[in-house]
């Protein structure tokens, strides 16, 4: 099975300690697939809060499950990514089983929200994220810092002249989470122009609004700094 270069990185990052792997804003099902193909992972829940993209994903699953491994075990859920079950399924004697909370493809601002709302149930469990937001990461790293998240590992991965900042997260395990990325930052080329882009991106916003708001003129003098400090 082909997917692109992100969804690749993303199938990279999910290693074999995961019990169960909750693929949301699954779209097609590429990424869970992939991981379940892997043969790492026995189980993933794929969720989507759009009825006909769960329906069709739910029959491409069931007419070409036998392509997966034999142990494989998936669920499809129609449901919104901030009501899910992620303890329900187990005794109190077993709230420590690892699990692996995927979202991916939406932009940065709705992650927030569902993080928001989910921490607000299960704050302090040993529950990973693996985020790739769209846009607005400035923005959604400001707000897992004040959520108190740690970083277990982040890479830029760019694909088609566009970057994907890709974070494992957690809220009890990790080192200190930076509002510009610490682990992301290579000498190469491709980050190079990926930062300037930022640069660029935030200096529009604040030459057409001279009163931007806080976070825009945060976000634009960390990243100028990062800049000058790395090239």
């Amino acid at each position: 099975m082909k997917i692109n270069k992100r969804l690749l990185s993303l199938s990279e990052m999910v290693d074999d300690h995961y019990d169960l792997v909750w693929d949301c804003c699954c779209d097609h099902g590429l990424l869970g697939i992939k991981i379940l193909t892997n043969n790492i992972i026995k189980e993933v829940n794929f969720v989507d809060v759009v009825p006909d993209i769960i329906n069709q994903l739910h029959d491409k699953l069931t007419t070409y499950g036998h392509h997966l491994p034999m142990d494989a075990k998936w669920q499809t859920r129609c449901e919104d990514v901030t009501q899910l079950p992620l303890f329900d399924r187990y005794k109190s004697n077993q709230l420590q089983a690892n699990q692996l909370v995927i979202i991916s493809g939406v932009g940065g601002e709705l992650i927030v929200e569902m993080l928001t709302r989910l921490m607000s149930r299960y704050a302090g469990l040993n529950i990973d994220f693996l985020l790739c937001p769209v846009h607005h990461t400035y923005k959604l790293r400001r707000t897992l810092i004040e959520l108190n998240f740690k970083l277990k590992q982040e890479q830029l991965v760019i694909e088609n002249k566009r970057g994907y900042e890709l974070m494992l997260i957690n809220q009890g395990q990790g080192v200190e989470l930076t509002l510009t990325g610490d682990q992301l930052w290579q000498p190469l080329d491709e980050h190079q122009q990926y930062l300037a882009k930022l640069i660029t991106h935030y200096q529009r916003i604040v030459s057409a609004n001279g009163d931007a708001e806080p976070l825009v003129q945060s976000a634009l003098s960390d990243y100028q700094a990062l800049y000058h400090k790395l090239f």
